[in-house]
């Protein structure tokens, strides 16, 4: 089965929404880079260059009906499904207490994976590509319980070539599951080895190479692909083509953020007041989350480093 290639018209509206959404998530994850370099934290994964193969995507995703399973990467995945910016630093300052100068400290401390459960966001796990085992299994169980849920399963470019990846792709085509993989494939020159050879994929899944930096047109093909799963068609794997960034490299010309805002000149709706606008208000959200979190995380590390039940002072005898 082949997805079509028409794409529905987003209006002046919805493509800024979508780029503000970009935008927040571009701040966020620079923040979040700054308390790395700063060692606040002692682990990140940059998520930039991946702004509209994740906010694109879900966006299109309707939270607390389907299943999400986010790999460590996708910020914007879930800051599209409602976490908050003060969500994501307390996530990522979480088990990160005190001094990070020790060797010793660093080894024992872990790493964070995304959990949303409220809105059926499933935490990750750590071996990589488990979530697409995962994914179908979810699927497997809203098929017999006759529920128009999906279940979508990110993942990066270094999970294909875990087994479980294949396996997972492969119960789903034969079980027909309402699935989507969704493969966030960086473009850089080392990452080739993994890009995906349709011909080794398993018959019965829909497979569709996109471009990962134009957020229309993943949107479009997410759109599409949710619909043909929930309505019985079995399961698609998006292969979104991205390059991935660094916060200290200059935008290029694959940067979803500047490509969007091309569509945007394009079509008349770019207005640089708008813009200056939205990323002072933006910023000064996202600053003032990460000091609430910063504050936060002290009062709980202060709180944790007191006696739970303090042992009385023993009084002198002598002295009554």
């Amino acid at each position: 089965m082949e997805l079509a290639t028409t794409q529905p018209s987003l209006s002046t509206t919805q493509l800024r929404d979508l780029y503000q959404r970009m935008l927040l998530t571009r701040l966020v994850d620079g923040y979040c880079w700054q308390l790395h370099q700063s060692g606040r934290i002692g682990f990140v994964a940059s998520c930039r260059g991946h702004e509209a193969a994740q906010v694109g995507s879900a966006a299109c995703i309707r939270p607390s009906f389907d299943f999400t399973l986010p790999y460590y990467r996708d910020l914007g995945v879930v800051l599209t499904l409602g976490m908050t910016p003060y969500e994501i630093f307390r996530t990522y300052l979480q088990g990160w207490p005190g001094s990070l100068t020790d060797p010793d400290q660093r080894l024992h401390r872990p790493i964070q994976h995304w959990g949303y459960h409220k809105h059926n966001m499933i935490s990750g796990p750590v071996p990589v590509a488990t979530q697409i085992l995962h994914a179908a299994g979810i699927a497997f169980a809203c098929k017999l319980r006759k529920s128009s849920a999906v279940a979508i399963a990110y993942c990066g470019d270094g999970a294909t070539a875990e087994p479980d990846f294949l396996e997972g792709l492969t119960f789903a085509a034969q079980q027909r599951l309402p699935v989507l993989f969704i493969c966030e494939q960086d473009c850089s020159l080392d990452a080739q080895v993994f890009r995906l050879s349709p011909a080794r994929l398993p018959s019965g899944l829909t497979y569709r190479c996109v471009d990962g930096s134009d957020i229309r047109e993943v949107y479009a093909f997410t759109s599409e692909a949710l619909e043909l799963a929930r309505t019985g068609q079995g399961p698609i794997l998006l292969e979104m083509l991205v390059t991935r960034g660094s916060p200290e490299q200059a935008e290029a010309e694959c940067d979803p953020l500047s490509h969007c805002r091309r569509l945007l000149e394009n079509s008349g709706a770019w207005d640089e007041v708008w813009h200056a606008q939205l990323t002072a208000r933006l910023r000064a959200e996202v600053e003032q989350a990460l000091e609430d979190a910063l504050r936060d995380s002290h009062l709980s590390e202060s709180a944790e480093s007191q006696p739970a039940n303090p042992a009385p002072q023993r009084r002198d005898r002598e002295g009554g």
